[in-house]
């Protein structure tokens, strides 16, 4: 089973299109300790973090204790996405984040970082939602992220292929 290591930026957009329920289906849902703290700062100010919360105390998501090796990794990114890019180094895991510096420093280490929008795709592909929850989601999404109107169009062209090849 895949080892996926979100990056709280992304778990908080999965959680507020309410697939975050889902992810399990894809594989094991962990992050590392400062994207923890990240997410449980402000328990009493957002709602999303107190279904986060909810979600580390019944470990649907994992705390990584697994310690990473000091390694380096050159770009200016946040501690969270450090320790996160640093430990899929560490354990072959696969890096989501929807952070763009992340992001580029995540591909120049030779990670094939995911986005929110490619969880969703893999969502679909796996047959775990079907494309008109695809569509709902990727809207709410969409909005959430102010996306572009032409990366809108790509992603629902993919999932309009992933559909009409399943049928």
């Amino acid at each position: 089973m895949d080892i996926f290591i979100y990056d709280a930026c992304s778990l908080i957009y999965l959680t507020k299109i309410n697939i975050k329920e889902k992810l399990v289906f894809l594989g094991s849902v962990k992050i590392c300790k400062s994207v923890k703290n990240e997410l449980t700062s402000e328990l009493e100010k957002f709602s999303d973090a107190r279904r986060l919360k909810e979600n580390l105390d019944k470990n649907i998501i994992e705390v990584s204790r697994y310690k990473t090796k000091g390694r380096r990794i050159p770009g200016n990114i946040g501690k969270g996405e450090y320790e996160s890019i640093a430990l899929c180094l560490e354990i072959d895991a696969l890096f989501v984040t929807d952070d763009h510096q992340a992001l580029n420093v995540a591909l120049n280490t030779g990670l094939k970082p995911k986005t929110s929008e490619i969880i969703l795709i893999d969502l679909l592909k796996k047959k775990i939602i079907n494309y008109e929850s695809f569509k709902v989601y990727f809207l709410e999404l969409a909005q959430i992220k102010s996306l572009k109107p032409e990366i809108v169009l790509f992603f629902n062209e993919k999932a309009r292929e992933i559909e009409n090849n399943e049928i």
